[in-house]
């Protein structure tokens, strides 16, 4: 098997969207930091494992702007995990956060479609991939989801779930702890099954999901600013988690993604390549393109045709 490096990025990222796909290059920045592994002490590392947030290489927040590319950090934290599954078997003395549930949660019925329908294609891939990064990635998520066995029937590299209203709302990410996922949820959908309150649900599951959400997850809250409630949910239970007497050992990795990231957070990861603001550059050609609006008066309605009328001319 293949042994990663964080450098691998660029290759898995076109591996996964084609030749003609190059990632931007916040997001190839953003991949090391969450990949390279940080030093910890003799003592530490003899316990070693993907620790939790006091040593968590995911920034508090990502601080972008609306069609700057955000979704692609599934991309980033799939291949972190990746990494992330070799190193910890392997290399005492260094420690990488990269929890093997990944939430994709937003206000926005209409992007969380999306972001499921990238890591459908994604998980599609990974499980298709027979050379390159690509296979990779997918045999250390593999070997992640049998528990270092041999692979079972089920099993996959990547596990992909919607959670949303309106829908059928499949409960498979709950029957397999080890199993590397990613699900895209409204905020209502992924909050109540952390308060112990799962929609739809017997009050014997609520532990679960409250569980496996709190523990070995990274969450990234999209639009953050829509969703303060949520996000003072999330801050309240990362601290509620250190108060164990034996704290459990796995990471819960809160991530804010908004143009506007909230006062307090503690590290902001932010685009400094200069791309966003070059008219050549694709990433440019996106975040300054013009979108110009006019004024326009509905036609006076006639009397008793008001509402049909204006909803015409609408």
């Amino acid at each position: 098997m293949a042994k990663l490096h964080h450098s691998d990025f660029n290759q898995f990222f076109t591996e996964l969207w084609g030749a003609d796909a190059k990632p931007f290059t916040w997001q190839c920045e953003l991949a090391e930091k969450v990949t390279r592994p940080f030093p910890v002490s003799d003592s530490e590392a003899a316990h070693q494992t993907c620790r939790s947030e006091d040593t968590q290489s995911w920034p508090d927040a990502i601080a972008l702007p609306t069609g700057a590319g955000k979704t692609a950090c599934l991309d980033i934290a799939v291949f972190a995990l990746a990494i992330c599954a070799r190193r910890t078997q392997s290399e005492a003395g260094s420690a990488v956060a990269a929890p093997r549930r990944i939430f994709f949660v937003v206000d926005r019925r209409i992007i969380v479609d999306a972001a499921y329908e990238r890591a459908r294609c994604l998980a599609h891939k990974l499980e298709c991939a027979r050379a390159g990064v690509l296979k990779a990635v997918a045999d250390e998520l593999m070997l992640m989801a049998c528990g270092g066995r041999a692979a079972m029937s089920g099993e996959r590299p990547l596990a992909v779930h919607s959670l949303r209203g309106g829908m059928y709302r499949s409960d498979g990410w709950v029957t397999n702890p080890l199993q590397p996922t990613i699900v895209a949820s409204t905020v209502d959908q992924i909050g109540s099954r952390l308060l112990f309150r799962a929609y739809g649900r017997g009050s014997s599951t609520w532990p679960i999901y409250a569980g496996l959400i709190a523990n070995d997850s990274l969450i990234l809250l999209d639009e953050a600013h829509c969703a303060q409630p949520f996000l003072q949910t999330l801050q309240a239970v990362s601290k509620y988690r250190r108060w164990a007497d034996e704290p459990i050992g796995r990471p819960f990795l809160p991530v804010v993604m908004s143009a506007t990231p909230p006062l307090g957070v503690r590290s902001v990861f932010r685009d400094c390549s200069g791309e966003g603001r070059n008219p050549e550059h694709p990433l440019g050609r996106r975040q300054l393109a013009k979108k110009p609006a006019r004024l326009a008066d509905p036609v006076k309605p006639r009397k008793g045709r008001g509402v049909d009328t204006v909803a015409k001319e609408l």
